[in-house]
């Protein structure tokens, strides 16, 4: 299976083999966290759907289905009714504006919780189930602020031979990436794309609870250009509409590693991998430009002794449902 890793480390060499004209992709099975890199790869390189191809009937069929060509060409080129839609899978969406971000977020959180109700044990109401949605939406809201239009975000549901089905929860953008955006928050002693993880991972860091904005300073709404409507000398700063605090990484980190998930986390020249509870930090053979995020978790992670699983610190919940509400 390729996965989120393999695709950072695969693309760029296969576009190089092809001297920038032509992507074609090998025959193997894909996860959601390889498409959602793939998409903003595409997207970021400027190539055309002609430019990409590839050439097995099953991949092809696939990625038609997950809606690789809408969400990154605007051309849908998938002729049947996506049946399984929002029950297995999310669709690949493009989190190209405010209401797009929205919308992938109620697209992805639905099909979770299709996937919730559909399971042997519904864990619907499980409290770690709704953290996870509750993550789901920051890690969105954190795409738009720091990834702006360049974010895609997916969803499936697979059956792993070893531990049965598991959801797997993948999003990737070619924005600023985790050290650029610390430094533009001025926040010390990350000089390093490894260090930048490292402190994003950690409870209570949040690059928009660390940047200082000028109390006098004035709005400019989102996706505003040109030059100031205001005096000269007067300081401003952008408007995105996130009333989030940041705080989905360290929250996603959290989920991880209490309930046995695979996560990987990259930005730059690193990338994080947590699995059976081991954090392990490796190089990339390319360095990628903005944030890649894939996390798989076990159903059964969300079971504990034939009911939901609570979350043993309750705190955490609380203090991330009132981040979320601003």
């Amino acid at each position: 299976m390729a996965g989120l890793i393999a695709a950072l480390n695969m693309l760029p060499e296969r576009l190089a083999l092809h001297d920038g004209e032509h992507l074609a992709l090998p025959k193997q099975y894909y996860s959601s966290g390889y498409v959602a890199v793939l998409a903003a790869f595409l997207r970021n390189q400027g190539l055309a759907s002609e430019q990409f191809s590839c050439h097995h009937e099953y991949n092809d069929g696939y990625l038609r289905a997950i809606g690789l060509s809408k969400a990154v060409w605007g051309i849908d080129n998938y002729k049947q009714k996506r049946i399984n839609a929002g029950a297995t899978y999310a669709p690949l969406t493009h989190l190209g504006s405010r209401d797009a971000v929205d919308e992938g977020t109620g697209q992805i959180n639905g099909c979770l919780r299709a996937m919730a109700n559909s399971s042997s044990v519904n864990y619907a109401r499980s409290p770690v189930f709704a953290e996870l949605l509750a993550v789901v939406g920051e890690l969105h809201d954190n795409v738009w602020s720091h990834g702006m239009d360049s974010g895609f975000s997916t969803a499936q549901r697979r059956n792993c031979p070893k531990d049965g089905p598991l959801i797997e929860f993948s999003l990737a953008d070619c924005g600023m990436g985790f050290r650029n955006e610390l430094q533009r928050a001025k926040v010390k002693d990350v000089d390093t794309d490894r260090a930048a993880i490292e402190w994003c991972i950690q409870k209570g860091n949040s690059s928009k609870l660390a940047a200082k904005i000028d109390p006098w300073a004035q709005s400019v709404p989102e996706g505003f250009v040109g030059s100031s409507p205001f005096a000269k000398g007067v300081a401003t700063y952008q408007n995105t509409g996130n009333h989030h605090q940041g705080l989905g990484l360290a929250k996603l980190f959290s989920l991880a590693k209490q309930y046995d998930g695979l996560l990987y986390l990259a930005s730059g020249s690193h990338y994080l991998a947590l699995q059976n509870g081991n954090i392990a930090y490796h190089e990339l053979a390319y360095p990628w430009q903005g944030v890649a995020i894939s996390l798989a978790i076990k159903e059964s992670s969300f079971i504990v002794g034939g009911y939901p699983a609570q979350d043993v610190d309750s705190n955490d919940i609380f203090e991330l449902m009132n981040a979320l509400r601003g």
